[in-house]
C-alpha cells in the first residue's frame, strides 16, 4: 500500500538548520505548496524507472539510514530485477517511505549522479523552482563529440549534477577529471605524443605548444599565449587542491564554497576558450 502522509511535514526544525540555506529553502517552498510537492516526487519516480539499479537503491537505503527496508522490501528490488509492472508502484511506495522517516533523505536522492543528472536534463525548470540554482557559476560548459573519450562527457555531465547538487566544493574533482580527460583526447586527436601518466599541466603545456590551432600566429597572438602560459599556474594549483582541499580524497580542510566556485569557474573557461578555438 503507498503511503499517503505529507512527508514534509516529517522534518525537523532543529535539523534543518544543519543543511545550509538553500536546502532550507528548498523544504520551505515544498511544505508550502502540496503540487509542488507532487510534482517533484514524480519527476524523482521517472528518473528513477531510467537510471536506477539495485546498486543505486542500495546506496540510497545506506545514505538513510534505512538499507533494511531496501532489502527488506518484499517487491521494490525484485519487479526492479524482472522488469515487472509493479515496480513504478514499488518506487513511489520507497520514494514516500524514505521522505516520510525524514524529509532530508531527498537529498539522499539528489546526491546521486545519475539521477541528479537526468533531474537537471529532462526537468531543469522544476530543478531551479524548487530552489536548486547553481548559482555564481560559469555558463555550462557542452563537451564536443569525441567517440573515443566517452569518460570525459560523463565526468562533464556529473560535474554539473555536483555542482547544482552538491556545491562548488564537490564540483572540484570531477572538473579536474574533466579537464584531464578533455586534454588527453584533444592531444591524441592531432598525434600530440604525451606520457601515459601525464599530469593535467604537462598535457596543457603540450597542447599550447604543439596543436596547430594554438600557433596560428594573429596579430595579438604574444599577448594571447602571455594568458594561456598563465593558465598553467591555474592548472597546477587546481591539481594541488584537487588532492588536498576538495572531496577527492579524505580531507579536513576544504575549500570554502566560495574559493571552490573561483576553481570551477576559471577550470571552466580553460574549457569553453579551447572548446571554440580547437575546432
Amino acid at each position: 500500500m503507498i503511503c499517503t502522509v505529507d512527508w514534509l511535514c516529517c522534518a525537523s526544525p532543529t535539523t534543518r538548520e544543519n543543511v545550509g540555506p538553500v536546502r532550507a529553502h528548498m523544504f520551505e517552498n515544498l511544505e508550502q505548496d502540496s503540487k509542488l510537492r507532487g510534482r517533484v516526487v514524480l519527476a524523482l519516480q521517472k528518473a528513477i524507472l531510467e537510471i536506477f539499479n539495485a546498486t543505486d537503491w542500495k546506496e540510497i537505503g545506506y545514505k538513510a539510514g534505512q538499507i533494511d527496508y531496501i532489502r527488506g522490501h518484499s517487491r521494490l528490488l525484485r519487479s526492479l530485477s524482472w522488469g515487472d509492472d509493479d515496480y513504478g508502484s514499488c518506487v513511489f511506495q520507497a520514494i514516500e517511505f524514505l521522505l516520510n522517516d525524514d524529509v532530508e533523505n531527498l537529498q539522499c536522492f539528489l546526491e546521486n549522479e545519475k539521477a541528479a543528472s537526468w533531474l537537471w536534463s529532462n526537468n531543469s525548470a522544476l530543478m531551479r523552482e524548487i530552489g536548486l540554482k547553481p548559482e555564481g557559476l560559469a555558463p555550462t560548459f557542452v563537451p564536443p563529440t569525441l567517440s573515443a573519450r566517452d569518460v570525459v562527457e560523463r565526468a562533464l555531465k556529473d560535474t554539473e549534477a555536483l555542482l547544482a547538487t552538491s556545491g562548488a566544493t564537490s564540483g572540484v574533482d570531477r572538473v579536474h577529471t574533466s579537464l584531464h580527460g578533455y586534454f588527453l583526447s584533444q592531444c591524441e586527436a592531432v598525434g600530440i605524443t604525451v606520457e601515459k601518466d601525464a599530469t593535467i599541466t604537462s598535457l596543457y603545456k603540450s597542447l599550447r605548444k604543439s596543436h596547430p590551432s594554438l600557433n596560428g600566429g594573429g596579430h595579438w597572438s604574444a599577448e594571447i599565449d602571455r594568458i594561456l602560459k598563465s593558465f598553467s599556474s591555474v592548472l597546477d594549483t587546481l591539481n594541488q587542491l584537487r588532492n588536498h582541499a576538495s572531496v577527492a580524497h579524505a580531507n579536513e580542510n576544504l575549500l570554502s564554497e566560495v574559493d571552490a566556485e573561483l576553481v570551477c569557474n576559471a577550470s571552466r573557461t580553460i574549457l569553453h576558450y579551447l572548446d571554440r578555438k580547437l575546432q
